[in-house]
């Protein structure tokens, strides 16, 4: 027979279990950053990323040379044709794949990261017009010693010092590769411009990653979904921006140089879609893998764009064996991040 005491207990157990039922349905889940893969099985993905970063960095630095002796195009047009662009690519997908977009719900959430892209877009054409792209991409490796700082301050997520000298080696590869155009026969320069908008493109950047990645593990939108509302939010400042940079008579006349000169048209289409495909992947890899991956993934990738600009462009940009060392620096730095620690105990 069982006791009045033992039943009581019972029941406030149950109760006490069921009391813990209903605060786990009411309160969230803790936020996330974990990756969802690893690099071995995102290995197509990071092979058509590392391919579609090239073709976008040589379409567009080839577009801004090339403007010089014609009608100036407009970086904010560049960048509203590319987010009109890859929204057009996530709406005809929605309806390939038959999402129920009549269930969407307006999300302004999505505007922080749209806005942090939008001007990160803005100073990288900017900045096209004074330096080569490898040397552009060297500058704003700093962003993974920002996300990397932004993980262990705002996220808790631990770090070795093994992490931390990879970080500062990041930082070295940037003064390296800075002091390496101040060297007698060097074909670009890097002003102090440059440089103040390389950081703060680095910084937006580190932004906007973070921001899409705590959107992409913890929102309950589909990956479509959200995708759809970042670019839109990217064309609507597109929209708004463009007027307020060009007058009517300017805008005029660059609408009719594109349409009437097929060169420029091919040229402006090519920088607008190979710089849309490349940041379709942008998220696929955040999603799967973090920002501080795609940041060394495009550290990597600067390796190939290094050789290939060097060949297409070689009155532009030639590999000397200060910006070599600074490469090395730079790799070096983001191995020792990812390794964590020299030696694993067996």
């Amino acid at each position: 027979m069982t006791s009045p005491t033992t039943s009581m207990t019972s029941f406030e157990s149950n109760t006490i279990g069921d009391e813990e039922a209903n605060v786990e349905q009411v309160v969230p889940a803790l936020l996330t950053l974990e990756r969802k893969s690893d690099l071995r099985r995102s290995l197509l993905l990071i092979v058509v990323y590392m391919l579609m970063e090239t073709g976008k960095q040589m379409s567009n630095f080839h577009l801004s040379i090339s403007s010089e002796d014609e009608v100036p195009v407009s970086s904010t047009f560049i960048v509203l044709l590319t987010e009109l662009t890859k929204l057009i690519i996530v709406l005809f997908w929605a309806a390939v794949s038959q999402a129920p977009v009549s269930r969407w719900r307006p999300s302004c959430t999505f505007s922080v990261p749209a806005l942090c892209y939008f001007f990160t877009n803005i100073l990288y054409l900017v900045s096209l017009r004074t330096v080569t792209p490898p040397l552009w991409m060297l500058l704003i490796q700093t962003r993974t010693l920002y996300t990397a700082a932004s993980y262990l301050m705002v996220f808790g997520r631990k770090m070795t010092w093994v992490q931390m000298v990879g970080c500062l080696l990041l930082v070295g590869s940037v003064a390296l590769a800075r002091t390496s155009q101040l060297l007698p026969g060097s074909r670009t320069s890097v002003t102090s411009a440059v440089l103040v908008y390389s950081q703060l493109c680095a910084l937006l950047s580190t932004a906007a990653s973070v921001a899409v990645e705590l959107l992409l593990k913890n929102n309950e939108r589909s990956f479509c979904e959200q995708q759809a509302w970042l670019y839109l939010w990217g064309s609507l400042l597109g929209a708004i921006t463009l007027p307020l940079q060009l007058d009517y008579n300017s805008l005029t006349s660059l609408l009719q140089s594109v349409i009437w000169s097929s060169t420029l048209l091919l040229r402006v289409l090519a920088a607008v879609v190979a710089s849309a495909l490349a940041g379709l992947c942008v998220p696929l890899i955040i999603r799967n893998l973090d920002s501080i991956v795609k940041d060394y993934l495009a550290a990597l990738n600067n390796l190939l764009l290094s050789v290939v600009t060097a060949v297409v462009f070689p009155v532009h940009f030639a590999i000397t064996w200060v910006f070599c060392l600074s490469l090395v620096l730079l790799l070096l730095g983001i191995w020792l991040y990812e390794r964590k620690v020299l030696c694993h105990k067996s």
